[in-house]
């Protein structure tokens, strides 16, 4: 089941990254703002989108250098290829 959130206050996405880590769920938050950071920081993997601000970009496991979110399902299908690879040779 996926539950999107969106227009949501810095204080919100915060708490919602809060509550459903401690649910046990793995969390992802994408952003762009200062206001976005500490819920990029708190999340499983924070996503910083083309043109975030340096604290969105020093917060995020990830830093998007191409626009639109269609990157991460490039990103994650070329992993998984990768980790396959790796796992093969091992």
């Amino acid at each position: 089941q996926e539950i999107v959130f969106a227009r949501t206050s810095p204080e919100q996405k915060l708490t919602i990254v809060k509550e459903f880590t401690k649910a046990g769920n793995v969390t992802a938050m994408t952003g762009d703002g200062v206001n976005d950071a500490p819920a990029l920081k708190r999340a499983d993997v924070g996503v910083a989108v083309q043109g975030a601000t340096d604290a969105a970009r020093a917060a995020a496991d990830i830093v998007l250098t191409q626009p639109g979110l269609s990157t991460i399902v490039n990103g994650i299908l070329i992993s998984r290829c990768i980790f396959d690879r790796i796992r093969n040779f091992l």
